[in-house]
């Protein structure tokens, strides 16, 4: 039996599968079982979900983890969870999970989701990532960084001495503040980017209604994702396939077109592929190679009945 997770910003996704055949599936939202507040309590949470859904322990599972955007952070959860879980454990990056999904073995990944995040690995398996710094200070390109973006052009175009626009009435009306002067106000007390980012659509309805401001934002978002992904290449990142995914970027075609209208300038030998699939099927595509004995070399190595395996010993449970 072979397990796949993804676990997003917003929601986590568990499938199971048996002989070929699914026989498990269950989608929550991660702030139900994910607090990070207590890493160990939070694993025996993963786990005792991850039991539920399968009625017993699967013999492999592949994670891909929103926050674990370091080799030190995906290494540390991984080893949490090969205290609970016996057989083979790989715990990567949620974007890591686009390229398999895709089917490609190499490249770089981007999420455009809650958060947004580039993410690829050297020759020596090691991550390289760019973005990924949280709503507060990044996450350009994302749902929270839209929203974030669009009330910062608001803010911009009110100060230059111009009325408000689509974006401006839509952005005040979901906040239900009668002033502009209290969207940083209600934004700040929203708190959290997966809710900051429900408020994403907005940006993209004001496009349509003829908004030349929340157009300005999608095209510096895509122009934003179009940047992680060339500081990745001068820091070593493979050329070839770029796979984006993810909730924001999967359901908008206009950040879509930015993106790779941006990348297009920069990079034009990189194939811009959009995910079609839940990037939990990428779990799924490792786990099945890792019930194989087939460990990619891109890929860090998992843990196997609680220990690390180094490349020399490496095998599948």
């Amino acid at each position: 039996m072979i397990a796949g997770i993804d676990i997003g910003g917003t929601k986590t996704q568990f499938v199971v599968e048996a002989r070929g055949k699914m026989v498990g599936e269950r989608i929550v939202h991660t702030a139900e079982w994910r607090a990070r507040i207590d890493h160990d309590a939070d694993a025996q949470a993963l786990v005792s979900l991850l039991v539920a859904t399968a009625d017993t322990m699967p013999e492999i599972i592949v994670i891909g983890a929103h926050g674990c955007d370091s080799d030190d952070d995906r290494l540390a959860l991984q080893a949490r969870l090969a205290r609970h879980l016996r057989g083979t454990v790989l715990v990567l990056n949620d974007s890591e999970l686009l390229l398999p999904a895709a089917g490609k073995t190499s490249g770089i990944s981007v999420i455009s989701g809650t958060g947004s995040i580039a993410v690829s690995r050297d020759a020596a398996r090691r991550m390289i990532a760019s973005g990924g710094w949280g709503w507060y200070l990044g996450d350009e390109g994302s749902a929270s960084g839209l929203v974030r973006e669009a009330a910062r052009t608001i803010r911009f175009a009110l100060d230059q001495g111009e009325a408000l626009d689509p974006l401006g009435r839509s952005v005040m009306a979901a906040l239900a503040v009668s002033s502009p002067i209290e969207i940083g106000r209600a934004l700040g007390e929203i708190g959290s980017a997966a809710g900051i980012g429900r408020l994403a659509p907005l940006v993209f309805e004001a496009a349509e209604a003829g908004s030349r401001h929340a157009d300005k934002v999608i095209t510096e978002a895509g122009a934003s994702l179009a940047v992680l992904t060339a500081q990745l290449i001068q820091r070593g990142a493979p050329r070839g396939d770029v796979v984006t995914g993810g909730g924001v970027i999967a359901r908008q075609p206009r950040l879509l077109a930015a993106f790779k209208s941006a990348l297009n300038e920069r990079l034009p030998d990189l194939t811009l592929t959009l995910l079609d699939e839940p990037p939990v099927a990428g779990a799924m595509v490792l786990a099945r190679k890792l019930s194989l004995g087939d460990l990619p070399a891109t890929l860090p190595l998992p843990h196997i009945d609680g220990e690390l395996r180094t490349a020399g010993d490496w095998r599948a449970a």
